[in-house]
């Protein structure tokens, strides 16, 4: 219940902040919203049939031959929409124009995909930021979508669960080998918060899932019993499977 009330209040503050300084739309520019009904209807929604571990689209509900060939670190992961069209734009909003009010908008749908998981979590966190690019844009978009879904659960949120290593190259534009390269053991995570704790992990988009892949892995070596990952969106399957033969990496 306190959970339940402090997201309440999240959402009101949000709501004030509308009412004083009106919104547009981060998909179509439409005034009175940050995310508009009509966006939220055209955008495309992830159905089954899917993998029930990566959670990608295919024609079967079964586990894909990736996940069977190399199982990855996460127990599950799922995405509420394709990327493209509205979502895409919102999110380059978010991520780029310094649109942080997007952030707790764009957690409801999330939040309405995680209601349809019979998943047991402990405590949210979200995917990090490279320190440049988060120095750069001064906040970590994934942060901005894993506190509100945190609150509405009434779950722990912890911001720096995971932190890199090391520092990584931007994975656009990369190909999927490329992406497990760049981001292998690049993050580590303490284990004095994991032990015996199942987390979930949040990032806005899934593209190979070489990200969240390496994240879970250093979740789960400090001690987790368990991590899910969910992300607003995810590539297309032609997009997001260019040279990912023989990968576990959804």
């Amino acid at each position: 219940m306190a959970g339940s009330l402090a997201y309440q209040v999240y959402k009101l503050v949000w709501s004030g902040l509308d009412w004083l300084y009106p919104p547009s739309c981060g998909g179509c520019g439409a005034v009175g919203a940050r995310w508009c009904e009509a966006c939220g209807l055209a955008a495309d929604v992830v159905t089954a049939p899917i993998c029930p571990v990566c959670g990608q689209p295919q024609s079967v509900d079964m586990v894909c031959k990736r996940c069977q060939d190399a199982p990855p670190y996460y127990q599950a992961l799922r995405s509420r929409f394709v990327y493209g069209g509205g979502v895409r734009k919102a999110l380059h909003r978010l991520k780029y124009k310094r649109d942080v009010a997007l952030g707790e908008a764009l957690a409801q749908p999330m939040i309405q995909c995680l209601q349809a998981q019979a998943w047991t979590i402990d405590l949210v966190a979200p995917v990090p930021l490279g320190l440049a690019r988060k120095a750069e844009r001064g906040y970590n978009q994934a942060a901005l979508l894993a506190r509100p879904i945190a609150l509405s659960l009434g779950l722990e949120y912890r911001s720096n669960l995971v932190r890199r290593g090391r520092e990584t190259r931007s994975q656009v534009g990369l190909s999927a080998a490329a992406r497990r390269e760049n981001v292998a053991g690049a993050f580590w995570a303490k284990p004095k918060h994991l032990h015996g704790k199942c987390v979930l992990l949040v990032d806005d988009v899934l593209t190979t899932g070489a990200t969240v892949n390496a994240c879970a892995q250093a979740i789960v070596e400090a001690g987790a019993d368990c991590v899910y990952g969910l992300t607003l969106a995810r590539a297309r399957q032609a997009h997001a499977e260019k040279d990912q033969a023989g990968s576990g990496l959804a």
